[in-house]
């Protein structure tokens, strides 16, 4: 058993890069690279579901991106949640750098 905890913390550790795709929205790129960046920062259990919802959200704002009427409010949601993350998200220290 103890062993299988090692190699299940090892995986967690060396969770490679997720490279997101960009969007093409400026203000959501800078959001998905930072908080790309910042899901090392939380502990192993939390990082792969962090990673998860990274991807599904790059996907669903590459997917919505390409509609002119859905981009002004892309880009007031993912600024308004970038300042969001900098100030109360368990990463913000480091969504803030």
């Amino acid at each position: 058993m103890k062993r299988l905890v090692t190699l299940v913390a090892a995986l967690f550790l060396a969770t490679p890069a997720l490279a997101v795709d960009p969007t093409g929205i400026p203000v959501c790129d800078r959001l998905l690279e930072r908080y790309e960046k910042c899901t090392i920062e939380l502990p192993p259990a939390r990082v792969h579901a962090a990673q998860k919802e990274l991807l599904e959200g790059a996907m669903s704002l590459r997917a919505n991106a390409a509609n002119p009427e859905l981009r002004p409010s892309l880009e007031s949601f993912c600024a308004d949640t970038f300042e969001a993350m900098k100030a109360s998200s368990d990463i913000k220290a480091c969504m803030s750098r």
